[in-house]
């Protein structure tokens, strides 16, 4: 199961070692996913605001990235992005180039304004946008079956 991350699944896990966006990170360590994160969402995870937010430095951002086995793609270019502009909310294009370009599955995020829509949950199928409950829902039923 490949899985790719927006930044605030990592921003909820930094914040929370017991929430299911931690949980997630877990099972990507335990490598029961695989998990794919890119060099964009990095960025956005690691801008001054954020990380007093998460309260951790950038180095202690990346060593957390590290140790949880997190495949860290390069930065997505514009031209990757564009197709994607006006279809979902610009700021939100990259997560959606990123899930496709990697081959994922599913695309997990937070982001219930822009991502978590069930208009754009469609527009994208077979890509499922899905929240980390739902992740957790979903790997719970494999594991199971």
């Amino acid at each position: 199961m490949k899985v790719h991350f927006d930044a605030s699944v990592i921003i909820a896990a930094l914040l929370s070692s017991t929430g299911g966006s931690a949980l997630l990170l877990q099972f990507v360590k335990d490598g029961l996913i695989i998990g794919i994160v890119s060099q964009n969402a990095l960025d956005e995870v690691m801008e001054e605001d954020k990380a007093k937010r998460v309260k951790r430095s950038r180095r202690e951002i990346e060593r957390f990235i590290a140790e949880t086995g997190v495949i860290v793609m390069g930065t997505i270019a514009e031209e990757e992005i564009a197709p994607y502009h006006g279809q979902v909310d610009s700021e939100d294009a990259y997560l959606i180039t990123g899930a496709n370009l990697t081959g994922c599955t599913y695309l997990v995020t937070l982001d219930k304004k822009h991502l978590l829509r069930p208009d754009i949950r469609e527009k994208f199928l077979p890509l499922c946008i899905v929240s980390p409950k739902e992740m957790l829902e979903e790997i719970r039923s494999h594991l199971l079956s």
